[in-house]
C-alpha cells in the first residue's frame, strides 16, 4: 500500500484532542515516539528545516515543538496523520503557508523528482472548522477562497458540501465543519458536551449550576498591574478589547474534567476522559461522519 500523509489543520487544541480520540477509535495509534527522521517525506524534510538544533534527527516530537511540527501525530499502517492546532480560525496566513510548503513538494508533470515526495506517496490536507453562526455554506466558501489563493489553478469553490474532498495538483483537499444538532450552525462543543454528558447528567448539571451561581461578568475584565514612581498598583481593566471571552460549554468541560484530571487543561480532559467512550463514538452520527470522511480520503486513491 502506498504511503499516505494526511495534514489536519484545526482551529485549536480542543479540536485536535477530539479528532485524535475519534481516529483512535478507528484503529489509529499515537506515534510521537518516532524520531524525526523516521517520518516519511515530505514531513521529515519540512519538520527538520524548521528546527534549528544539532542532530535534529535524533529528537522525537515530544522533545521539540516548533514551526512545522504538529501538535499530535497518529499512524495506522502506512497512513500518517499530522494534526496542527493553528490558534483560531483567523490564522489564515499560517495555514496558507503550510499548504504552500506541502504543495511545492508534489511533483507536477514535467518536473524532475529531486526534492519532491516519492510518486507512491499521497498527500492530503484537510481543514476542520466550527460553523459558528456563519453556517456551513459560508464556512466552506471561506476555506475554498483560502485554498484558491495558494493553488491558483483552482478557479471554483472546491468545497460545496461538508465532509468532502477533491484532488488538485496531486493534493487531496478536504473540509469538515463542526455543527450542532441543526447541522447548520454551531461548534465542536455542541457535539462534545452532549456526547460526554450522556450517562453523566448529574455531574454535568451540577457543574452547570455551579457556573450559573458564581458567574460574574465583571470578573471577565482582568486585574492589571502597573508601576509608577516605584509604586506597584492593581486595577481592573475597563477596556472592552481586554475582556475575557466566557464560553459556558468550555467552562463546563473544565469543571467536570477536574474530577479525573486535576490541574489539567481541557485538551487533556478531552483526550483522556472516560466521559467520551468508544461506544459513544461508535454510536454518534457526527463522529461517524468524520470517520467516514477520513476513510473516504484514505481508501479512494
Amino acid at each position: 500500500m502506498a504511503t499516505q500523509i494526511i495534514i489536519a489543520l484545526c482551529e485549536g487544541p480542543h479540536d485536535v484532542s477530539f479528532i485524535c480520540k475519534i481516529l483512535k477509535s478507528n484503529g489509529f495509534v499515537s506515534n510521537e515516539s518516532l524520531k524525526i527522521n523516521q517520518f516519511p517525506e515530505p514531513m521529515f524534510m519540512l519538520m527538520a528545516q524548521e528546527v534549528v538544533k544539532t542532530e535534529v534527527e535524533e529528537l522525537n516530537l515530544q522533545e521539540i515543538r516548533k514551526g512545522f511540527l504538529p501538535t499530535n501525530t497518529l499512524q495506522k499502517g502506512d497512513v500518517y496523520v499530522f494534526l496542527y492546532s493553528m490558534g483560531g480560525d483567523g490564522k489564515k496566513l499560517p495555514r496558507q503557508s503550510i499548504l504552500k510548503s506541502l504543495a511545492l513538494t508534489v511533483r507536477q508533470e514535467g518536473e524532475i523528482k529531486k526534492d519532491r515526495i516519492p510518486d507512491d506517496t499521497q498527500l492530503s490536507v484537510i481543514y476542520f472548522f466550527d460553523a459558528d453562526t456563519r453556517g456551513v455554506p459560508a464556512r466552506l466558501a471561506e476555506v475554498s477562497t483560502e485554498v484558491r489563493e495558494v493553488i491558483q489553478s483552482i478557479h471554483v469553490d472546491i468545497f460545496t458540501n461538508n465532509n468532502t474532498y477533491s484532488l488538485y495538483e496531486g493534493v487531496k483537499l478536504g473540509c469538515s465543519i463542526f455543527t450542532g444538532a441543526d447541522n447548520a450552525t454551531g461548534k465542536l462543543e455542541d457535539i462534545l458536551v452532549p456526547l460526554m454528558q450522556t450517562g453523566n447528567d448529574n455531574i454535568f448539571n451540577e457543574a452547570n449550576g455551579y457556573l450559573q451561581k458564581h458567574f460574574n461578568d465583571a470578573r471577565l475584565f482582568p486585574l492589571k498591574l502597573s508601576t509608577a514612581v516605584n509604586v506597584t498598583m492593581e486595577a481592573r481593566s475597563v477596556k472592552a478589547g481586554e475582556k475575557y471571552r466566557f464560553d459556558e460549554k468550555k467552562s463546563i468541560l473544565g469543571v467536570v474534567g477536574q474530577l479525573q484530571k486535576s490541574g489539567k487543561s481541557n485538551t487533556t480532559c478531552i483526550s483522556d476522559t472516560d466521559y467520551l467512550t468508544l461506544a459513544k463514538i461508535q454510536g454518534n452520527q457526527k463522529c461517524q461522519e468524520i470517520i467516514a470522511f477520513i476513510n473516504n480520503i484514505i481508501n479512494n486513491t
